[in-house]
């Protein structure tokens, strides 16, 4: 630190150097101990002196007031420092304060360090012994100096070089007989004294630069994060914004595929079909977890908590992957342990976003046999397994599997290895966003996850959920199955029977997914506004089923049209398709009781829908 003299006039410095000279003047003002020593060791001067002569000596009298009288000064001057620099100061103001505090403290010391040196004049004609104690308080007085000023060096300074250089100069003529053999030794307690100032100073500069090292860091921390932040929050922007763009060739793309699948009779086509509809369903698929995975890792998927069954879970799970188990070939059975209760207490959408997405990645990738999907009571909690008879995953590979793009070499390799036309497996190909989501998902709800593999033999993939989601009740016992390949697909659905409402303001998409329920033996209406559903209903038109996009054209609520008509209507059935449904229309429409389907939509999930809701032609 330096004082106005060094500061002053020089190019201006920057603000963490002023806060460091305001914090060293702060801490000298914060010590009291010079005016405790100003006070007591002067009377006790004064009293020895008195009891060698047995007289009190006038000029030690009024050099004991003097000194009384400075160390008052010191302590109105400390609080008024402490009330100028302690408060929060402008960083205009700043600068200039400084400057004149530095000035003042250093005029003080020259004022201390002067007032003590009197002492040395006044008991010149006293004892050798008493003479040698005031040189010996002289040298404490320095001593501790240098313990709490030095890192001032320029107000250390001042009082060093006054009081120790009189104390020098002096020491021949103070000790008459015995001031040569003292000198060298005085000399050597001022070098060593100034060692010790420097030292410490150079301790206060390293742990000054420590500091500004560690504030920096925190700085460019800080930075790093809020620019990861904004950069995260862009990227949510742009694929929220981006969402429903993307959603609507696809699912346009999906349902026009599958059309083209019913009437196709060309079997060199249908091969080409079927690949056409994975790379839809993969798209599909691909930007869903793209969006979970966003929602997830920038914290606005909101948990909603309430009790759900997992035999239902796993249930649902079953009967939506069915068909897609039956066109590959596969046994797709489900089981929850017997005789235990299945209630838990959990956010039911993410949970079962986590289950399809564990479902649907081993489906992919298991090309014979079969999977489970199962549930029993493991550790206290409910452990969810999918089990599988696939390739398998290598030992390498198992700690990256949950990371987002990450794809098996082992895996890819022994599919190519085993089976070369697996390549053309519908839906084989992957973006590696599934098994991310899961992982995300995991985290948010604190859900250990976790998997076990064999190479060659298949993989488990688990969930365990805490023993505190436990929720206790009395539940029938269920298990079940889908076909197996001796049950393949059908080439054609049976047809439905009914009238079915479609809403939707995107006339492409509107007329791909009318052209599939036609296929499927339906009469379908299409309406682009609610008008258009009103004047239907004004005219006595009833629905059997209503399919109504969420997000109609000029801001109009399709959820809000789906209710009314449904409260019209109440014999029908009905689903809101939405290309990112909320965490709150999620909620809203799962407590009324409504289907809410993501875009792009599977259209054997579909068409599952609309058997379990409609009649069967024939049935």
């Amino acid at each position: 630190m330096a004082t106005s003299s060094e500061h002053g006039g020089g190019p201006a410095e920057p603000l963490w150097k002023l806060q460091q000279r305001q914090r060293l003047l702060l801490s000298i003002a914060s010590r009291g101990s010079s005016e405790a020593a100003a006070l007591i060791i002067p009377g006790i001067v004064v009293w020895l002196q008195r009891h060698e002569t047995g007289a009190f000596q006038v000029p030690l009298l009024l050099w004991w007031l003097g000194m009384a009288f400075m160390a008052c000064v010191f302590v109105g001057l400390r609080r008024q420092l402490r009330r100028d620099l302690g408060a929060a100061v402008p960083s205009a103001e700043l600068p200039a304060r400084l400057q004149r505090w530095e000035r003042v403290m250093g005029r003080m010391a020259l004022l201390n360090a002067g007032s003590w040196a009197l002492a040395i004049p006044l008991t010149h004609g006293s004892g050798h012994e008493f003479r040698l104690f005031i040189y010996l308080v002289l040298c404490g007085v320095v001593a501790s100096a240098a313990t709490f000023l030095a890192p001032a060096a320029a107000v250390f300074k001042r009082f060093f070089g006054v009081l120790y250089g009189a104390m020098l100069l002096a020491v021949v003529w103070y000790f008459t007989n015995r001031g040569l053999y003292l000198l060298p030794l005085l000399m050597l307690y001022g070098a060593t004294i100034a060692r010790h100032a420097w030292g410490a100073r150079q301790l206060m500069l390293q742990q000054w630069a420590q500091e500004r090292d560690r504030q920096l860091l925190a700085e460019r921390y800080l930075a790093a994060k809020e620019q990861a932040e904004q950069a995260l929050e862009a990227k949510s922007r742009f694929l929220s914004a981006a969402s429903h763009d993307l959603r609507q060739p696809l699912h346009a793309l999906g349902l026009l595929v599958e059309t083209a699948r019913q009437r196709n009779a060309d079997g060199e086509l249908a091969g080409v079909l079927d690949d056409a509809q994975a790379c839809a369903q993969s798209l599909g698929t691909m930007c869903n977890d793209l969006l979970d995975l966003s929602r997830l890792e920038n914290g606005t998927w909101e948990l909603r908590a309430q009790v759900m069954d997992l035999r239902i879970l796993l249930g649902d799970a079953t009967r939506l992957f069915a068909a897609e188990a039956r066109q590959r070939g596969l046994v797709l059975r489900w089981r929850v342990a017997r005789g235990m209760d299945s209630l838990v207490r959990a956010d039911e959408a993410l949970l079962r976003q986590m289950v399809f997405n564990l479902l649907h990645n081993a489906l992919r990738y298991t090309q014979r046999g079969g999977v489970l999907l199962a549930a029993r009571v493991h550790g206290g909690g409910w452990r969810i397994e999918v089990w599988d008879t696939g390739l398998g995953i290598a030992a390498e590979d198992r700690p990256h599997v949950f990371a987002p793009h990450f794809r098996a070499r082992s895996g890819q390799a022994a599919r190519r290895a085993a089976q070369p036309a697996a390549d053309h497996l519908p839906g084989v190909s992957s973006q590696g966003l599934g098994l991310a989501v899961v992982a995300a998902a995991a985290r948010r709800m604190g859900v250990e996850h976790g998997l076990l593999s064999t190479p060659g033999r298949g993989s488990c993939f688990w969930l365990q959920l805490p023993s505190s989601l436990n929720v206790q009740a009395a539940l029938p016992q269920s298990e079940g199955s889908s076909e197996g390949p001796q049950a393949q697909a059908q080439a054609r659905p049976p047809l439905l029977q009914g009238r079915c409402w479609v809403v939707d303001d995107d006339a492409q998409v509107a007329r791909a997914l009318a052209g599939l329920l036609r296929d499927w033996g339906l009469q379908v209406d299409v309406a682009a506004t609610g008008r258009e559903v009103a004047d239907w209903l004004a005219a006595g038109q009833h629905p059997d089923f209503v399919l109504c996009d969420h997000h109609l054209a000029q801001g109009e609520n399709g959820f809000a049209l789906l209710q009314n008509v449904l409260a019209q209507a109440p014999q029908a059935a009905g689903a809101l398709l939405s290309g990112e449904p909320s965490p709150a229309l999620e909620q809203e429409a799962q407590e009324l009781g409504y289907l809410l389907l993501r875009k792009p939509v599977d259209p054997l999930a579909l068409l599952a829908l609309l058997q379990r809701r409609l009649a069967v032609a024939g049935a």
